[in-house]
């Protein structure tokens, strides 16, 4: 994350807005066999945080430029904030990158300012989500192909806490969702065993 030389403003401008954001609704439902997940699109979301926003002083800008999605969270003394989400442009067509761009738009804007906008999924408490390998760069799906046979290979050899190791070496939200699809249901459950005993580790 990148920002302007001072924070003070903005900072305490995102404390003000965090105050009162609440989740926002979650109309839209993608649905396979397997599961079921809800999001809120980002219309309604733009629709709900922008007056919010507007009183505490701020904006956000979101664009394009040289493979990356920036977007900008801007407050009105001109200090700012903002990320950069990585694009791949190897899709069939333009409907497919249009729809990239929309699906990290909504994700990259919720995260800057911290509002929950669809179901967690954040792996291991997910189910996988059909298509998000597609999502990723050919060579980003390369290297997630191989961790998932990494942690087969460990799991496979009794070496569950391994895989549990190799697993959690991933961090970018939309890899770990590709990686969680890749899984069999027997390595998912171990998977989600050991997050909990792990985070119910750290409460004692």
């Amino acid at each position: 994350m990148k920002t302007s030389e001072q924070t003070s403003e903005i900072t305490a401008a995102l404390i003000d807005l965090q105050g009162k954001l609440k989740p926002v609704q979650r109309t839209k439902v993608v649905k396979s066999k397997s599961f079921e997940f809800r999001y809120a699109p980002l219309d309604a979301i733009t629709e709900y945080i922008t007056p919010l926003m507007q009183a505490c002083g701020l904006a956000f800008l979101q664009a394009v430029d040289n493979g990356a999605l920036t977007t900008r969270i801007v407050h009105k003394s001109g200090q700012w904030i903002e990320s950069e989400t990585f694009l791949n442009r190897e899709h069939a067509n333009m409907q497919g990158f249009g729809g990239e761009i929309t699906y990290k738009r909504r994700y990259a804007l919720c995260s800057l300012i911290g509002i929950v906008s669809d179901d967690d999924v954040d792996a291991p408490r997910h189910s996988p989500v059909q298509g998000s390998m597609e999502m990723l760069s050919p060579r980003r799906q390369s290297i997630i192909t191989d961790v998932a046979e990494i942690i087969k290979d460990k799991f496979n050899d009794g070496n569950e806490y391994g895989a549990y190791e190799e697993y959690v070496q991933i961090s970018d939200q939309d890899e770990r969702v590709a990686l969680w699809s890749l899984l069999p249901s027997k390595v998912r459950t171990c998977l989600t065993n050991l997050n909990k005993a792990e985070r119910e580790g750290a409460k004692s």
